[in-house]
């Protein structure tokens, strides 16, 4: 389990954690006052690990978020720039904790800082957290255009299309 999660806040707090959170095996999923998007547990049932976990899934709480929250979800993804960025999966893990105001159990900084920008509580479960919200953008190395969606190539010159932040908060 992180550091950061009391004895009592592990009763009383509801933790919805993403794939890798309950993968990399650093929470006691089992001992956590948790929900768990039902996206999460297809993940890890497709997985090379299902055979691991396939045992106490059943016990585990779930939940499919409602189209309204997950819409939600979008339009924040999509203003913060981490749209492209995210699964279907992360956006039920941080849909769900809005509708049940959680905290996210995630390592994943795009997912992070879609939570931060939606004033969803997280915590990292292994690597260090996002600090400050990030707004991102794509850049043309070669002539400078900006596109805030992603875009591979870019469509003046095409050059390969850089993410960067254009605001910290």
């Amino acid at each position: 389990m992180p550091e950061e999660i009391s004895s009592k806040e592990s009763s009383t707090t509801i933790f919805v954690p993403d794939t890798s959170a309950i993968l990399t095996g650093k929470i006691d999923i089992y001992s956590l006052n948790s929900i768990v998007p039902e996206s999460v547990l297809n993940e890890i049932r497709k997985g090379k690990e299902s055979r691991i976990y396939n045992d106490g899934l059943h016990i585990l709480k779930t939940a499919t978020p409602t189209h309204q929250s997950v819409e939600i979800v979008r339009e924040a993804a999509k203003s913060s720039g981490d749209i492209s960025f995210l699964s279907s999966t992360d956006i039920d893990v941080i849909a769900i904790a809005l509708e049940v105001k959680g905290v996210i159990l995630s390592d994943d900084y795009s997912l992070q800082n879609v939570a931060s920008k939606l004033n969803i509580a997280f915590k990292p479960c292994g690597l260090k957290g996002i600090e400050k919200q990030i707004k991102w953008e794509f850049r043309c190395k070669a002539c400078g255009l900006r596109r805030r969606e992603r875009v591979e190539f870019c469509p003046v010159c095409g050059h390969v299309m850089t993410r960067y932040p254009v605001q910290k908060q």
